[in-house]
């Protein structure tokens, strides 16, 4: 995270921050790639992904469902009710139960893992405070330690216990800082990261249009990446930081601060119109996973 040096009267105040969509900004679409890939840059995330067997979750071969459900989990554990977040944690607990590694995988996991699953929500942290900080520039420590304390539910809606949540920011960037120094990304790994960050995993079921979005977006996506990634991590996919990357980067900043004058928060429109699709879905019936 580049966020600067911190300050007391950094940012907003920490009180105003009811939810962790207060901190959101227009930058919220181009960032979820580079979260995705912290997550997976810890080797049993990364072969859970890549190998898992669940295909009608995965990201690869159903996008759009993917990005709908991945939403709605956010959108549940940030502004849902506590009924709709064990409704989520109970279905993510059964199909996380069929993700686990065999006799040939390269790596041991399993996707109900406490530690794998404390890691994917340790990196979602930074979801939200990274396309703030890009943007608006450092918060304070205070609004931070408010940030962990929302940010509960993104752990406990999985399969993280209570107890091993961070009580504060500085205990979260020391936990943080430790799963760091574990990340490892192979080849295999590596060629499915770097799909994901320049929109060539969108070729595989949405064929032209999928080509259209790598060839147009692919390359600001993977612009954005490489800076809302550690530096560790940016090491292991082998990225490195050109010209054209920093033009990207002040191009799509500066049009993320001047969309947030129009309208602030964009994440709260996204969230709430998730959770009515997800209300929807239960109430009639139909499939949400």
């Amino acid at each position: 995270m580049n966020a600067g040096t911190r300050s007391a009267d950094a940012g907003v105040d920490p009180t105003r921050i009811r939810h962790l969509p207060d901190l959101s900004t227009h930058l919220w679409f181009w960032l979820p790639a580079a979260n995705v890939v912290m997550q997976l840059a810890d080797p049993a995330v990364g072969y859970g992904v890549v190998e898992s067997r669940v295909d009608r979750g995965r990201g690869d071969l159903r996008p759009i469902k993917r990005g709908r459900t991945t939403a709605q989990y956010l959108a549940v554990a940030t502004l849902g009710n506590q009924e709709e977040r064990e409704f989520f944690h109970e279905a993510v607990r059964e199909i996380h139960a069929q993700v686990y590694s065999t006799g040939s995988s390269p790596v041991r996991y399993n996707a109900n893992s406490a530690a794998s699953q404390t890691w994917v929500a340790l990196c979602l942290v930074r979801y939200y405070i990274d396309q703030w900080e890009m943007v608006h520039g450092p918060l304070s420590e205070a609004e931070l330690d408010r940030v962990i304390e929302l940010a509960r539910p993104l752990g406990t809606t999985l399969n993280v216990p209570e107890a091993r949540w961070p009580a504060s920011w500085t205990e979260y960037e020391r936990r943080f800082a430790e799963c760091i120094d574990g990340v490892r990304i192979d080849e295999t790994v590596r060629e499915y990261l770097q799909s994901l960050a320049d929109f060539t995993v969108l070729e595989i079921r949405m064929k032209q249009l999928g080509t259209l979005a790598h060839k147009t977006l692919g390359p600001w996506s993977l612009s954005m990446t490489k800076f809302a990634v550690p530096e560790r991590i940016r090491d292991e996919m082998r990225w490195t930081i050109t010209p054209q990357d920093l033009r990207r980067r002040r191009i799509i900043v500066n049009l993320a601060a001047a969309l947030d004058l129009v309208l602030s928060r964009p994440l709260r429109v996204v969230y709430t119109l998730n959770l009515w699709d997800l209300r929807v879905r239960r109430r009639l019936g139909i499939a949400v996973f």
